[in-house]
């Protein structure tokens, strides 16, 4: 007795018998079957390959298989698979002129995203940011000072606690300053005026944030004179060099958007005159309508700081600000530097505004502020003309009432920035 045949077993002969050569029908082609070529199996090939189905051609360190795809190749068992190749992943970032090459790191590219995204440039100038970081690939020197600007920004807008700067930091500062140094010994281009500037510019903020030492008691001036005291006023001397190189207002400058800004922090008229000053400072500072730059050491700087006194933090600009170191004459300087009282009072009155209204200046203002309180208190307390107008401490209330009461009505806050975090 014979099985009976399945379904698809009956299937396959009615196809076949319908296939049949007959009278009215055509003969129906079987198809051919391709026969696959000979060829040698990859034993030794990589996990990538074999997890793609493709013959791998076992070169080493990399096939080619992986190396087209742009994957990591993997022979080891420790390799991950179907890695993307890190100079697909993070394209490398050269800065390079004709004598010197610098290759990004990762923690460099993420300094050099973080300078956009923090906004730190915008802080700083009124410059393109585009136009900053194609010069920075070109010129190293400008590059190293970018990345440390950067991380300076970062330390000082993300840490509660002040602290001083990171070696990433003093390691680009100094790159920066030897690179920099023996650019300006050579023959300048006309293309070398921007960077020059910008890195200049840089260079002198980080020079202005770093201090001696976080604690009042051991910074300038209570702590013992050395060759670095006030060393970041020096370093504005030296910029005003690079600036005769530069000419940054010139009609073609990167800077020429910042033609107002300048002009006011160097050259612009100041508003000068007794009833310009409030009374008390006038008197301590023996202001008096026939007093000149040339006859009285205090009379550019007490017509810089006068102006910010009455004025709220958002009343007053980079400009405003910056304009009392900008225009620091020498005479000014050297009494800065024999810790004159006066001198000390005016600069201790530009530090709680300052501090306000600048990033870069708020640590030092905190810290130098009440230092000069502190020494102004230790070796001059018989001077209360002085005592009574400081910015800080025990005698502020009375001292700062007295020294607006018959110059400006209104109601100020001297301590703001003191109490400001960083």
């Amino acid at each position: 007795m014979s099985r009976p045949r399945s379904q698809p077993q009956q299937r396959t002969e009615v196809s076949q018998a319908m296939a049949v050569k007959s009278g009215k029908q055509k003969e129906v082609a079987i198809p051919r079957l391709r026969l696959r070529k000979a060829h040698r199996k990859s034993r030794k090939g990589c996990r990538n390959c074999k997890l793609r189905r493709v013959k791998c051609d076992e070169a080493q360190p990399s096939c080619q298989r992986c190396t087209a795809y742009g994957v990591l190749c993997n022979y080891g068992s420790d390799a991950p698979d179907l890695q993307m190749a890190r100079e697909m992943e993070d394209p490398a970032v050269i800065s390079a002129d004709t004598t010197t090459t610098l290759e990004l790191t990762r923690e460099d590219k993420d300094y050099l995203i973080s300078f956009e995204k923090s906004g730190t440039l915008v802080t700083i100038a009124t410059v393109r940011h585009k136009e900053v970081l194609q010069l920075a690939c070109l010129n190293p020197y400008l590059m190293h000072v970018v990345l440390a600007i950067s991380a300076m920004h970062n330390r000082h807008r993300g840490t509660p606690t002040p602290r001083g700067p990171s070696s990433f930091e003093s390691y680009h500062v100094s790159q920066c300053a030897a690179l920099l140094s023996r650019k300006l010994s050579q023959p300048l281009r006309a293309e070398d005026r921007d960077p020059l500037w910008m890195t200049s510019t840089l260079l002198g903020i980080i020079s202005t944030s770093c201090i001696s030492s976080l604690i009042p008691e051991e910074a300038w001036p209570l702590k013992s004179s050395d060759t670095s005291d006030l060393e970041w006023l020096r370093m504005a001397e030296g910029k005003m060099a690079v600036w005769r190189l530069a000419d940054p207002l010139r009609p073609n400058s990167l800077f020429r958007d910042m033609a107002e800004e300048y002009t006011q922090m160097y050259d612009g008229p100041l508003c000068i005159g007794t009833d310009r000053v409030p009374p008390a400072l006038a008197r301590l500072c023996c202001i008096t309508p026939s007093s000149s730059p040339d006859t009285n050491p205090y009379f550019t700087a007490v017509h810089t700081v006068a102006p910010l006194l009455h004025r709220s933090p958002g009343q007053l600009s980079r400009a405003n600000i910056l304009s009392f170191t900008s225009r620091m004459e020498r005479p000014f300087k050297s009494l800065l530097h024999a810790r004159d009282p006066v001198a000390l009072l005016l600069l201790s009155l530009w530090y709680v505004k300052a501090g306000d209204v600048v990033w870069w200046l708020r640590l030092r203002a905190r810290v130098e502020c009440q230092s000069i309180c502190m020494y102004l208190r230790r070796y001059h307390a018989d001077r209360w003309d002085i005592l009574d107008l400081l910015p800080c401490g025990s005698e502020q209330s009375a001292g700062v009432h007295d020294l607006y009461i018959s110059f400006q009505p209104s109601s100020l806050c001297f301590l703001s920035s003191m109490s400001t975090p960083l």
